[in-house]
C-alpha cells in the first residue's frame, strides 16, 4: 500500500476556478497525452438498488451515472452537455449546489471549444467553488455525431494523492458499461429528434403519406392521410392496416399493397410506380400510388412500402406546377395540364382558358411531346406520378 503513494496519477489535474477558468494546467496541457490505461477484458457491472425504478428516459440516465457515482465515492455528480454552436446545460444533477453546476458547466464550453475532434482524457478539475475545498473528475463521453457533447462530472469534498489513485482505478473498472449506455442513450435520443422532425415536415405536405411494416400494419401515417382514413374517404384504416372503402377497389388495393410488401428491398422499388384510382363517395377518385422501402442491413428480413395519396379535389396547381416546370411547359400548356389532371374534360378546359377547342387541342399536343405522352389519360398519370417520384428520382441520381 505504501508503493501507491508513488504511483503516479493517471489523469492531469487542471486547477480550474469559478471566476478565471484557465485553460492549461501548470505543464501547459489540459489534457493527459497518454490517456486512461487499458481497462481489463471484462463487462463491468453496476448493481442497481431494489427501490431505484426508473421510469423514464431521464429517469434511467440518472439512475446510471448516480450509481457510477456511488461505486466511486463521489459527493456529487453532475451530467453536463455542451452542444456546438450553442450553451452548456445540466441534464442531470444530485448532490450539487448551484455554484457547483455552474463552474461545471463553464468547463465542459472551454473543453469542448478546444478539444476539435479529438477524445479529451478524463481531468481533474480543482478550486472549483471557492473557498470550497472540493475536487472534480470530469470524464467526457465518446461523442455521436449530432449530439452535444457529454461530460459526466463527479464532485470529490476532499482528495489526496492516494485517495485519487483509488478513484481513477474505480473508474476504469466501472466506466466501459456506462459509456456504453451513454453512448446508446445518445444514439437513441438523436433518432427520436430526427423522427419528429421528419413527422413534422410530413404533416404539412398535402399528399397523404403512410408507411407500412413488413407486415402491412400502419407504422406512420402523416395529417392529410389520417384525415382520409377519419372521413372514410377513399381509404379507411381497420386493425391497424389501410383498406380502400369501395368495395369494387378492395380487391386491387390489396393485391397492389402485397406486391409493393413482398418486393420490398429489391430494385423493383425503383420501377415506375402503379397507379390506383381509389373511387370516392363526393369528388374526383383518390389517386393511389405504392413504393417499396429498402431493407435495412441488420434486418434483411424486414421490408416495408410506402403509400401516397393524392386527392384531385385539392388545388392542383399548387401541386402540379412543380412536375410541370421539370418538362419545361410554357404557362398556358401548364395551365392545360393541370386543368386536365384536376380531371376537367379538354372542352371544360378550353372554356377555361377562353380558347377555342382546337386551339386546346394544339398546346395538348405540345404538351404530349415535352412530357412524351400519347393520351390525355397517360398524361395525367404522368403529372400524379412525379409529384411523388420526384424528390425520390432525384436522390437516386445523386447516388
Amino acid at each position: 500500500m505504501a508503493a501507491d503513494r508513488h504511483l503516479p496519477l493517471l489523469f492531469r489535474t487542471a486547477a480550474i476556478c469559478s471566476d478565471g477558468l484557465p485553460p492549461y494546467d501548470e505543464q501547459g496541457a489540459l489534457y493527459s497525452t497518454t490517456g486512461p490505461a487499458p481497462v481489463a477484458d471484462r463487462i463491468a457491472r453496476i448493481i442497481l438498488d431494489t427501490d431505484d425504478q426508473p421510469t423514464s428516459a431521464a429517469d434511467d440516465i440518472a439512475l446510471v451515472v448516480g450509481h457510477f457515482a456511488r461505486a466511486l465515492g463521489a459527493d456529487g455528480w453532475a451530467l453536463t452537455g455542451s452542444p456546438r454552436q450553442g450553451v452548456p446545460s445540466c441534464l442531470a444533477a444530485a448532490g450539487l449546489g448551484d455554484a457547483f453546476v455552474a463552474s461545471l458547466l463553464r468547463i465542459a464550453e472551454r473543453i469542448d471549444s478546444v478539444a476539435d475532434r479529438r477524445l479529451p482524457a478524463p481531468v481533474w478539475c480543482e478550486q472549483l467553488a471557492p473557498p470550497h475545498d472540493a475536487a472534480a473528475l470530469v470524464i467526457p463521453v465518446p461523442h455521436t455525431p449530432g449530439h452535444a457533447a457529454l461530460f459526466v462530472n463527479l464532485l470529490f469534498a476532499a482528495v489526496d494523492e492516494h485517495r485519487r489513485i483509488a478513484i481513477e482505478r474505480a473508474s476504469l473498472r466501472e466506466w466501459p458499461s456506462v459509456s456504453a449506455y451513454l453512448r446508446l442513450w445518445q444514439s437513441t435520443r438523436l433518432e427520436r429528434r430526427v423522427a419528429e422532425g421528419v413527422s413534422a415536415g410530413l404533416n404539412l405536405v398535402a399528399i397523404g403519406i403512410v408507411l407500412l411494416s413488413g407486415d402491412g400494419q400502419i407504422a406512420f401515417a402523416n395529417d392529410a392521410a389520417r384525415l382520409l382514413m377519419d372521413r372514410q374517404d377513399g381509404i379507411r384504416e381497420h386493425r391497424g392496416q389501410v383498406q380502400a372503402t369501395h368495395r369494387g377497389d378492395a380487391g386491387a388495393f390489396s393485391t397492389a399493397v402485397g406486391h409493393v410488401l413482398a418486393h420490398a428491398g429489391s430494385t423493383a422499388a425503383l420501377a415506375p410506380m402503379s397507379l390506383l384510382m381509389l373511387h370516392r363517395d363526393h369528388g374526383p377518385p383518390l389517386v393511389a400510388s405504392f413504393v417499396c422501402t429498402p431493407r435495412a442491413a441488420d434486418a434483411p428480413d424486414e421490408g416495408g412500402a410506402l403509400l401516397f395519396f393524392v386527392d384531385p379535389g385539392l388545388d392542383i396547381h399548387q401541386l402540379a406546377e412543380p412536375v410541370c416546370k421539370l418538362f419545361r411547359l410554357s404557362r398556358v400548356e401548364t395551365e392545360l395540364a393541370c386543368l386536365l389532371a384536376s380531371g376537367q374534360t379538354l372542352a371544360a378546359a378550353a372554356q377555361s382558358l377562353h380558347v377555342k377547342v382546337s386551339t386546346a387541342r394544339g398546346y395538348l399536343k405540345q404538351v404530349f411531346v415535352k412530357t412524351g405522352s400519347n393520351r390525355q389519360v397517360d398524361l395525367v398519370r404522368l403529372i400524379f406520378s412525379n409529384l411523388i417520384r420526384t424528390a425520390h428520382r432525384d436522390h437516386a441520381r445523386l447516388r
